[in-house]
Order: C-alpha cells, then sequence, then structure tokens
C-alpha cells in the first residue's frame, strides 16, 4: 500500500469530525437563537465526550473496529443532526422563544454524546491501525503521523466549508454527504464489499429526515420556507397571511407589517428638519416605500445576507417591488459596519438600524460605542442616528433595564445630545446637534409634508414624546452605568440574565451578583494553594502547566471567535476556517518541539509566550487578517506545550495523565469563560485570568531549574523540597 493511499482514511478523519463539528456548531447556534454562547458550551461537551471516546478506545480490542468506528460515525451523522432540530419541538417552544441555560446545557449534551464519543473512539484506533505499517515513512511514531494527517483533513474540511460548502449544501446534505464517504472508507480500509449494502441507512435516514422535520409541531404556524444561507439557517414562519423571517432562531422582522414599517419611518423621519439621504440597516424591504413618501435623493438599503433579500423579494407586493426598483434606492449586499468604514466623509442625515433587539454578538455589534463612533462619522453635522432598543409597558425589567441602559450611556459617550422616546416605543436618537422632540413642533412638520400613512398619524408624537414618559425612561436607563463595546457585548451579559429569568434557579442569580474582585480573590488563593503544592516539584508542576495549557487553549480560542464575532458578525460563515487554523497550528507545535533537548526550558518559553500573546491579543482586534494569526499563533503554542510536558516527564505512562489534566482544563476552558468570564467581566478580563495563570506556571517552572548555591530562588526552592 502507497504512502498516500495508507493515508486516505487518516485525513478522512480530520475532514469528517471537522465539518461535523461545524455543522453541530451552526445547528446548535440556529436552536438557540443564535446565542454564541453556546459555542463554548457545545465546544466543552464536545471536547470531554471526545476524550471519554478516546480514553474507551484504547481499551478496545474488538477486531476490525477501526472499519467500525467509519461505520458508525456514517449512521450517526444524520440523526444528530435530526436530534438538534427537534430540541425545540420537543421542549414546545414558540419560534424565537429563549431556551433556558439548563435546557441549553442538557439538550446540548445530550444531542452530541455518541457522534462526538465515537468520534473520540477512532483517534486510538487509527494510531493502532497505523502501526501496523511500520515500513511506512515514519512509521516509528504512528500517533504523531496519525494526529498530523487528521489535522491537515480537518484543515481541509474547514476550508472547503468556508469557501465551498456553506450556503451550497445543506446540513442535512453534508450529514448524507459525509455518511457516504465514511462508508466507502470502510469498504476501503476493510476491502469488505459487502459493506456497501449499508448505504442503504444513510439514505433511508436522508428520506426520513425530511418527512419527520415537516411534521414536527410549529403550534398552528406554517413552515414555508427554509434556506441554508452561509451566515446562518432562515427560516420563514407564516400565520394568517403574515410571514415571519428568522435567521438562526431570531425574528428579524414580519411582513407585510405597516404598523411596524410606518412607526419605523415616520418617527425618525419627523425628528430631522430636511433629511435628504437616508441609510437603512437591515429590517424589512418594505420600509423603502415609506422613506420614498418624503422629497428624499437616496435611501441605500444594506443587508450582509443576500439569501434574506431574496427571501424577501418573493414576499414582497406589488408597491413594494416597484418602491425597490426606483432609481433613489441602492440595495447594497454587505456588512452594515464595513459599508459605513468604507465611507469617506458626511454622508446621510439620517441612519436607522433596523434590526432586532441585542441579544447575540452579531447584532450587539450594531448597539455598541465603537459602532456610535464609525456611524458619527458618516453623519453630517445635524444628522441624526436612530435606533430601537426592546420595547416594554408598565414597568421596565432589570434585564432590559440592563442592555438599554447600555446602549443609552453607549450612545452619550459618542454622541452629545441623546433623546429616547416613551417604553411603549422603544426609541433612541443621538445627534451631534439638539434634537427637538417637542410634539407640537413635529406634528406641525408631519402635517405639513402631507405624508399618507395608513396608521401613523400626527397623535402619535404626543404619546412618544410625552415630557413625563421621556422623564421616566431615561432616568431608569441612567442608573445602569455600563458601557456596551466589542470586547465586552452587554448581549452576553442579557443573556445571562434571561437565562436566570427562564427558569435560571438560584444558581444563577447569585452568578449575577459576583464582582471582579470575587474572581481576583478566588484567583488569588487558587493561585497561592497550586503555588505551595507544587513549588520546586517537578512532576506537579508540569500536570499543572499541562492544565493551564488546555485551559488557556480553549478560553484563549474561544474569546477571539468570540470577539471575531462582536467585531465581524459572521463567526457563522467563518468558523470552519477559525477552527481549522487552530487545528493546524496545533499539529506544527507538536512537529516544532518533538525533538527539544532541553523541553522544560522550551516549556516555560513557551508560557512566556502564551503570557504574551494574551496580553498583546487585543492590538490584533484591528484587522480580520490577524485574527487568523491569532488562532494560529495560539495552536502552535498548545501543541507544543503538550508536546515538551510529555518530553519534559519522561515517562510514556504520565502521557495518560498529562492527556486528561489537558481535556479537563480545556473543557472548563470552554465552559468557565461562556457562562461566567465573558458574560460578566468581556473579553479583555478573561484574557488576563489567563495570564495569571501562566505567570503562576511560568514562575512554578522556573523554581525546577538548578540554581547556583546560595541564590534566592535556591533557597525558597530547598524550602519547599524540605516539606
Amino acid at each position: 500500500m502507497g504512502y498516500i493511499n495508507f493515508s486516505i482514511p487518516f485525513i478522512v478523519m480530520g475532514f469528517t469530525s471537522m465539518l461535523l463539528q461545524i455543522t453541530v456548531l451552526r445547528l446548535l447556534l440556529s436552536t438557540f437563537s443564535g446565542n454564541e454562547l453556546d459555542i463554548g458550551i457545545t465546544l466543552s461537551f464536545w471536547l470531554i465526550y471526545v476524550g471519554l471516546g478516546s480514553f474507551t478506545g484504547r481499551r478496545l480490542k474488538i477486531k476490525h473496529a477501526f472499519t467500525l468506528s467509519f461505520i458508525l460515525i456514517a449512521l450517526l451523522a444524520q440523526p444528530t443532526a435530526l436530534a438538534i432540530k427537534a430540541i425545540r419541538p420537543i421542549l414546545s417552544l414558540e419560534p424565537g422563544e429563549i431556551v433556558s441555560l439548563t435546557s441549553t446545557i442538557l439538550s446540548t449534551a445530550i444531542s452530541i454524546l455518541l457522534l462526538c464519543f465515537i468520534i473520540g473512539m477512532q483517534f486510538p484506533l487509527a494510531v493502532s491501525y497505523s502501526g501496523r505499517y511500520d515500513s511506512i515513512p515514519g512509521g516509528i511514531n504512528p500517533a504523531g503521523r496519525v494526529y498530523g494527517l487528521e489535522a491537515i483533513g480537518a484543515f481541509i474540511g474547514g476550508v472547503l466549508f468556508t469557501f465551498v460548502i456553506s450556503s451550497r449544501i445543506s446540513a442535512v446534505n453534508l450529514c448524507l454527504l459525509l455518511a457516504l464517504i465514511n462508508i466507502l472508507i470502510a469498504i476501503y480500509v476493510s476491502r469488505e464489499k459487502s459493506i456497501i449494502l449499508i448505504l442503504i441507512i444513510p439514505l433511508f435516514f436522508y428520506i426520513s429526515f425530511h418527512k419527520i422535520t415537516a411534521s414536527l409541531p410549529w403550534h398552528g404556524m406554517e413552515l414555508s420556507k427554509t434556506v441554508e444561507s452561509k451566515y446562518g439557517e432562515i427560516d420563514v414562519i407564516k400565520v394568517r397571511g403574515q410571514s415571519s423571517i428568522y435567521a438562526n432562531g431570531h425574528l428579524l422582522f414580519s411582513y407585510p407589517d405597516r404598523p411596524t414599517e410606518e412607526l419605523g419611518t415616520h418617527l425618525p423621519m419627523a425628528l430631522h428638519p430636511s433629511p435628504l439621504k437616508i441609510l437603512v440597516i437591515g429590517g424589512s424591504p418594505g420600509t423603502i416605500k415609506e422613506f420614498l413618501k418624503y422629497h428624499v435623493d437616496g435611501v441605500d438599503f444594506v443587508e450582509l445576507d443576500p439569501k434574506i433579500i431574496e427571501v424577501s423579494f418573493e414576499l414582497l407586493s406589488m408597491e413594494d417591488r416597484e418602491a425597490v426598483k426606483d432609481q433613489r434606492v441602492r440595495i447594497i449586499i454587505e456588512d452594515g459596519r464595513r459599508f459605513i468604514k468604507r465611507l469617506k466623509g458626511q454622508t446621510y442625515d439620517l441612519i436607522v438600524l433596523n434590526l432586532p433587539e441585542p441579544s447575540t454578538a452579531s447584532v450587539n455589534r450594531f448597539y455598541t460605542s465603537d459602532f456610535f463612533i464609525e456611524a458619527k462619522g458618516v453623519l453630517k453635522d445635524n444628522g441624526i442616528l436612530a435606533l430601537t432598543i426592546p420595547q416594554s409597558t408598565g414597568y421596565m425589567g432589570r434585564s432590559m433595564q440592563t442592555a438599554s441602559g447600555s446602549i443609552y450611556n453607549s450612545l452619550k459617550s459618542v454622541f452629545r445630545y441623546v433623546v429616547v422616546t416613551a417604553q411603549e416605543y422603544g426609541g433612541l436618537f443621538a445627534s451631534g446637534t439638539p434634537i427637538n422632540i417637542d410634539p407640537e413642533t413635529l406634528e406641525n412638520r408631519f402635517i405639513q409634508k402631507k405624508i399618507n400613512t395608513k396608521h401613523f398619524n400626527q397623535y402619535i408624537f404626543r404619546d412618544a414624546f410625552s415630557p413625563l414618559n421621556v422623564d421616566y425612561v431615561s432616568k431608569r436607563l441612567s442608573n445602569i452605568k455600563n458601557i456596551n463595546s466589542d470586547l465586552k457585548p452587554s448581549a452576553y451579559l442579557y443573556n445571562l440574565m434571561l437565562w436566570s429569568e427562564v427558569h435560571g434557579g438560584k444558581a444563577l442569580k447569585y452568578l449575577l451578583e459576583v464582582r471582579v474582585w470575587y474572581i481576583i480573590a478566588i484567583s488569588i488563593i487558587t493561585l497561592i494553594a497550586v503555588f505551595f503544592l507544587s513549588f520546586g516539584r517537578k512532576r506537579r508542576v508540569i500536570y499543572y502547566s499541562i492544565f493551564t495549557t488546555g485551559f488557556s487553549g480553549m478560553s484563549f480560542t474561544l474569546s477571539v471567535i468570540l470577539a471575531y464575532q462582536a467585531i465581524y458578525g459572521y463567526v457563522y460563515e467563518m468558523i470552519g476556517v477559525l477552527s481549522a487554523t487552530f487545528m493546524i497550528g496545533l499539529w506544527g507545535g507538536t512537529i516544532l518541539t518533538r525533538h527539544s533537548k532541553r523541553p522544560l526550558m522550551v516549556l516555560f518559553y513557551l508560557e512566556l509566550m502564551t503570557i504574551t500573546l494574551a496580553l498583546i491579543s487585543p492590538l490584533f482586534f484591528k484587522a480580520e487578517p490577524l485574527f487568523y494569526l491569532l488562532i494560529l499563533l495560539s495552536g502552535i503554542i498548545t501543541g507544543g506545550q503538550f508536546s515538551t510536558a510529555n518530553l519534559s516527564i519522561g515517562n510514556p505512562d504520565a502521557a495518560g495523565r498529562l492527556y486528561g489534566l489537558d481535556l479537563i482544563g480545556s473543557f472548563l476552558g470552554a465552559f468557565i469563560p461562556s457562562i461566567i468570564l465573558i458574560p460578566l467581566f468581556g473579553v479583555a478580563d478573561t484574557l488576563l485570568v489567563i495570564v495569571a495563570m501562566k505567570a503562576v506556571s511560568a514562575v512554578m517552572i522556573l523554581s525546577t531549574f538548578p540554581f547556583k548555591k546560595g541564590g534566592l530562588l535556591s533557597a525558597v526552592a530547598a524550602g519547599f523540597s524540605l516539606r
């Protein structure tokens, strides 16, 4: 068997694993309304299940077990996707309804268990299979060879997904394709042609999948269309003649919805004395007709996802289609923030954000102080930025107050003048010059322009800008001191509060009361305890180092991914390349350090590199390519640390324990930042936790080095060794 032919099964392993991981992540994001915190939850369970599978696989002695692993993955891919699709109907949730934290964790844990376990089993089985071919180049290290080939397959899978598969092949079709590929590889490995009969099962699943998903309950609603976009899954749900468009389970807008379209157009248009150039970001194209009722020079409508535009236009009435074709209208398929960044000079009189509430980082990025600075740069001197925060009647709840208050304060940190409406309308308006919200003045402006409307009338101004109601909202929002920024998105804290309100239990309520100094105190006590227990003891020091390597590697990667989402908003599309880049870096790190002559010294330097990378990484968040460089460097350092730790121990029997500690660290590094650190304190403070853990690790590694007699560290080390 030639080396290339021999390598194919191991490359397919990585290829399949990466594509299934991406598919699972995307399906779960859609299931949980695009809540990016589930990325960490999913990765944490993925890691622990793969680790358990790997531990089991090393002890499995079944003949043809490697062949069987491909068959099992083929048979589990489609049922796993179906199980994820069934989560919301099983929980009896309406479209867009929030899923509690407990349900999120449990449903994630249950739905991916079997698939991840088998994927984990496959690696040690592949190593055992590979070890039979010592004549193959590199045969003396089958584990390293399999690991490298699997990493190459993962990289290929991630890149292919991002640039070829996404938006062209649906999750269902992709699972079928991977199932067929794995069955063919099982035939290739075993030389048993009879295995081809198993192809019937994935084909049966594929046919059944569509029937089952079509029969899932929608509580009286009709799922009229589902479209797979590279940015997410788009569902069109119809109720009594009105269609609602959901992206990743998150409601974007409903059509037709004339009351909302008229209110969202005529309220901000009345605030500006003579708006001529309008920029609309997101929302229903049905609003365009309303803007054209004024004497405007141009309306630019910006939407990132072309599939949403395509689906929306299919729903439009003839009147709205004619409005879209007006020569004053430009439909721009581009990310709103990227579009604004490319503009030069003051361009618009009015910018209207027709976006859903900022409960995800992808939407929240249009409600941060960073974005407001960008928007201010393209507004004319008296230009107005108009946006909507969650509406409420009666008392404003704590979670809504926190989310809306942070947006209000972010606007005030950028714009000199910020005004609000009564909370039933949820309007926020900001400008560099005073905004007149006198109801009588606004009524006269609206009447003079003789705008024909069906639902909006001049009396709405009296209700929306009632001094008593405006004053109440302003005071409530001013009580929140948070600033919503790209690196500390209020969306994560908002979701944590929503989880607490939706059957979150007492634990989450206590968690929301955690302050920075609590974390600092607990961290200091823990690190001091670890320091005293391990200082100068080589094996314990290495064990702690590899535990923190797992934690820091995963939490750093998760922080970078969430920062990427907060700034660019399309991690759903690019998660494949980001994950693949980390995998190839991980492999590169093990290759670069596998022959280290002084592995403990190299491990020490890698600890310092981790600290440096965590400290300077926010500087890299200014350009998109630098995110991939950060992920690559993180993978290289993490792979190098695991390799040098193994070499430093020098005992093959300790490899299993190191792997276990690395796995536990990775699990906690995905779970704790997702649920605690990033929602409460943001990305920057999470990176500082990594710095603290690795600083202690570096000092402890230093304590194991021989020092000149009489030196301070030598005396300290001697004191610890007497215990």
